[in-house]
């Protein structure tokens, strides 16, 4: 099993488990890899052989101690790319993903330390995402989705879980970007549509975007 198949797996296991809190299926992990089933449940078998996953068919699987170390680590190289790309090379928000995808897989720690300086030690990536410390640490937060705040509120926007070059634009074209402050006008009884103050412009925001978007009360 090749070393970036492997950093992969660990990364997407971790995401799906929402930090390594829940059990991840084979059908979540095969959707999320765009692969078929019987590939996942193979290549989770070999992980559990290297003893990075515990995995019981018809339970499921989750990281263990060394799994979640690893992917963390996969996880700050990535955010650390992301930043680097976007405060440094001038990349917009919905490009650094793909890049930074291919980057996290180079191992060098001295490397990402540098950048990691070179930036100022960063908490957070470009759209909002925790960066682990070199302990594999994050920094804990009272940020909010969207989809949770309350009229007559005030809010600034910290992050965004929906990274897609499709929704990404959608927010810039609104000004709805990292660090924006917005104003909660009413939120609609009908489908829960929120309709919003940002640059003293109204913006409505569907339910579906509201639940992409993460805020910090101000």
């Amino acid at each position: 099993m090749q070393s970036e198949t492997i950093e992969n797996y660990l990364k997407t296991i971790y995401h799906l488990s929402a930090g390594n809190s829940n059990i991840v299926n084979n059908k979540q992990l095969a959707e999320k890899l765009h692969v078929i089933p019987a590939t996942v449940t193979e290549a989770v078998k070999k992980l559990h052989e290297l003893k990075l996953v515990i995995y019981e068919k018809s339970y499921g699987t989750r990281l263990t101690t060394s799994g979640s170390k690893m992917a963390l680590n996969i996880v700050r190289r990535h955010r650390i790319w992301e930043t680097y790309l976007a405060n440094e090379l001038g990349f917009g928000w919905d490009e650094v993903h793909e890049i930074a995808e291919e980057l996290e897989h180079i191992k060098n720690d001295k490397l990402i330390k540098k950048l990691s300086e070179k930036l100022g030690h960063p908490n957070f990536d470009p759209h909002g995402d925790p960066i682990p410390d070199e302990k594999g640490k994050i920094q804990k937060s009272n940020f909010i989705k969207l989809s949770e705040v309350k009229i007559k509120s005030h809010y600034k926007i910290m992050g965004v879980t929906d990274h897609s070059t499709t929704f990404l634009k959608y927010l810039e074209k609104h000004q709805l970007i990292i660090g924006a402050s917005i104003n909660i006008k009413t939120i609609e009884e009908f489908d829960n549509s929120i309709i919003l103050i940002c640059q003293k412009k109204e913006v409505s925001i569907s339910p579906k975007a509201a639940e992409c978007i993460i805020v910090e009360t101000l």
